[in-house]
């Protein structure tokens, strides 16, 4: 809905990213910036609410010192999590390669990590109430989960394994069929797809989204 804080969140992050890049590139492409500025979806204006009308007007974007305000330790992690992804879609890769999953939305990935500081971390992250900061969707997969021990079985039963290092520590990569029935929204995997009766065909998230949704008007007819 248009209340949901996910939805704004990813909002704000594209809407900044089209103006930056607009007049990031206005001195290079002068035209091709003039006309994405000539049709941006919504008003660009300065703090007296005076409009930019052109993209000249708007002039070189500012650092966001609030933005840039994250602590060593923050920007660390975050670079580590980008490091795990990669290693994560090399599994993946392997494991679309043995036809075990056509797109990474087929996948559960499981991971598992002695070190207790970074595995409660993720965990954090598959728990995570914020759409965006959930593991599963940085992976883009259907499922993410920590695991608390590592048994032999588990390992045996998973079809597409790999080791990777993140801060010293190993973390084991497990990949595997996600687990439910397809959501036709989505296309993400969930066992609660069936659950409602209104949209048996819907996930959780996608039932919570088309539930808050006002039917569209039929248009009239032009004779």
């Amino acid at each position: 809905g248009t209340s949901s804080f996910t939805r704004r969140s990813c909002q704000t992050v594209l809407a900044t990213h089209l103006l930056s890049f607009s007049r990031v590139i206005a001195p290079i492409l002068p035209h091709l910036a003039e006309d994405v500025w000539q049709n941006l979806p919504f008003p660009y204006t300065w703090e007296d609410g005076s409009p930019a009308r052109f993209v000249f007007d708007a002039r070189w974007p500012p650092s966001n010192e609030e933005w840039l305000s994250l602590s060593q330790e923050e920007v660390d992690f975050w670079g580590n999590i980008l490091e795990l992804r990669t290693e994560v879609n090399k599994v993946l890769e392997i494991a679309r390669g043995g036809k075990l999953i056509g797109s990474s939305l087929d996948a559960k990935v499981s991971l598992y990590t002695s070190d207790e500081n970074l595995a409660s971390r993720l965990h954090e992250m598959c728990m995570a109430a914020k759409e965006a900061d959930n593991l599963h969707r940085i992976f883009i997969t259907s499922q993410a989960e920590i695991l608390e021990s590592l048994e032999e079985e588990l390992v045996g039963n998973t079809p597409y394994t790999g080791e990777c290092e993140v801060q010293g520590k190993m973390v084991w990569i497990g990949v595997s069929r996600a687990e439910g029935s397809k959501c036709e929204r989505c296309w993400n995997y969930s066992p609660l797809v069936g659950s409602f009766p209104n949209h048996p065909t819907l996930c959780r998230r996608c039932h919570g989204v088309v539930g808050v949704q006002p039917l569209p008007s039929v248009a009239a007819a032009v004779s």
